[in-house]
């Protein structure tokens, strides 16, 4: 839950600092900005990763419980 959370803010705060890229602001809050929505991309990255490992146990879960009633 602590990482949803975590993603799910890390995501709008990413939204927010492409949103205010895209407008006007001077070079160097402009560099500070991206460099914080680095940082942000790392952990939803990151989150997506662990998140991709889950599913893929439980899909080789059912996968090998379907070989396994086929067999019986």
């Amino acid at each position: 839950m602590a990482d949803t959370k975590k993603f799910e803010e890390s995501l709008k705060q990413l939204e927010d600092i492409v949103r205010r890229l895209e407008g006007d602001m001077p070079l160097d809050e402009a560099v500070a900005a991206f460099e914080k929505g680095i940082e942000l991309s790392k952990v939803c990255i990151e989150t997506l990763k662990a998140e991709k490992g889950k599913l893929s146990l439980l899909v080789d879960d059912i996968n090998n419980l379907t070989e396994q009633l086929k067999i019986d």
